[in-house]
């Protein structure tokens, strides 16, 4: 063989190489303090500025802050009513509106208009929309979190699946669904199928009519009850403590492990059709590679496999306030110490063991501390401040 021929094949053998695993798009990605939320940072069609948006699996609609539109003259052309977990609401959609992956590529969606204000609170980064399914219908989609990165293919780019297990899925109002199973303290094992959600900050949300159908609630021993946020308004749940989640071929052990039973009436947690909803303290312990024209998921565990689980000593939950300069309590479990002594939803945290901050993980933070009595101050209906001291123990 000459070598005008060698090189030539060489040629032929590296551009067929870059074809298989020729990358179309790098998208580096934030993770939250808590590890439980992604931010991607995409462009705005002038290419000049930027949007920073919550990568959410489980958004089968992209949203935008009302104020964002408002800030870039996109101006709503259609109204659609939705029921959820908070009653029905009208929503502003616009339709066939480009969101750009990079300066070259885009996808074509709607995006629903919403006051994300609720959900910014939670966060340390404010951030101005979600989207999930709007990437993931147009692109094979892989995230690392080892390099923090989310990369993008074309669907029929052949990629190195080596250590991921495939997990095939059918698609529910756009979001993956799947069956797991779990084990309670008690050694009984349940299972169904589970949403895809990466949004939700939680282990495994049980949907109301399977809680009820297998008498969850007084099979899972001591719970506590809890609220999260939603777009519109709050939503109670029971937690308690389970032995194992099973996805696919990988268990998932720990003496704090967590399961939520959801109570709601309305919306995908009241869905008689699955068990539920496998959340990022989940997901987020796996790199993921999410297929939808094939339907396939494939995972394999990183680096966050063998975070403990926290255990819950805090009575109560906090977020940023409306102009995110102070922190306020976004929640009190009852009949804890926290609810006695007087802490309430809405209060301003001054100061916790004289600590002052503006930023809310360095107070979750000081609220993790087993066993230690720590003094908060806050200021009450009337505007005074006043100080209690409360001890963080064991909740479950």
């Amino acid at each position: 063989m000459n070598a005008g021929f060698k090189k030539l094949t060489f040629f032929f053998t590296l551009l067929g190489l870059i074809n298989i695993y020729g990358q179309q798009i790098k998208l580096p990605f934030e993770l939250s303090k808590d590890d439980k939320s992604i931010f991607i940072k995409l462009p705005m069609e002038n290419q000049k500025d930027s949007l920073l948006l919550f990568f959410d699996t489980g958004a089968a609609t992209t949203l935008f802050d009302k104020r964002i539109a408002e800030k870039y003259n996109l101006k709503a052309n259609y109204q659609t009513e939705v029921s959820g977990a908070g009653g029905k609401k009208l929503y502003d959609i616009i339709t066939n509106q480009k969101i750009f992956i990079d300066k070259d590529q885009y996808v074509d969606t709607n995006i629903v208009l919403d006051d994300l204000s609720r959900l910014n609170k939670l966060y340390e980064k404010k951030f101005d929309g979600i989207i999930g399914a709007a990437i993931l219908k147009n692109y094979l989609t892989k995230i690392d979190f080892e390099t923090r990165t989310m990369s993008l293919y074309k669907f029929d780019d052949s990629l190195n699946y080596d250590g991921y297990e495939k997990i095939p899925f059918e698609l529910h109002s756009g979001i993956p669904q799947f069956p797991i199973t779990f084990e309670l303290k008690n050694n009984e094992k349940f299972s169904g199928d589970i949403l895809f959600d990466s949004g939700a900050g939680l282990t495994l949300l049980v949907n109301a009519p399977y809680k009820e159908k297998n008498d969850l609630f007084n099979k899972l021993g001591k719970t506590i009850t809890k609220s999260s946020t939603n777009l519109s308004n709050k939503t109670s749940y029971n937690k308690g403590l389970i032995k194992s989640i099973r996805v696919g071929n990988t268990s998932i052990e720990h003496p704090n492990l967590g399961i939520s039973l959801s109570s709601d009436q309305q919306g995908v947690s009241s869905s008689d059709k699955i068990l539920g909803i496998l959340g990022s303290e989940i997901i987020n312990r796996f790199n993921f590679i999410l297929d939808y024209k094939n339907k396939n998921l494939y995972l394999k565990t990183n680096q966050l496999f063998n975070k403990n689980f926290e255990a819950v000593v805090s009575p109560i939950s906090l977020s940023y306030n409306e102009s995110r300069n102070g922190i306020i309590i976004s929640s009190v479990i009852a009949n804890t110490d926290a609810s006695k002594k007087g802490l309430k939803e809405g209060q301003k945290i001054v100061s916790i063991d004289n600590v002052v901050s503006k930023d809310l993980n360095i107070y979750e933070q000081l609220l993790k501390q087993m066993n230690k009595k720590v003094t908060i101050k806050y200021m009450d209906d009337n505007g005074q401040i006043k100080s209690v001291k409360i001890k963080l123990k064991k909740l479950l």
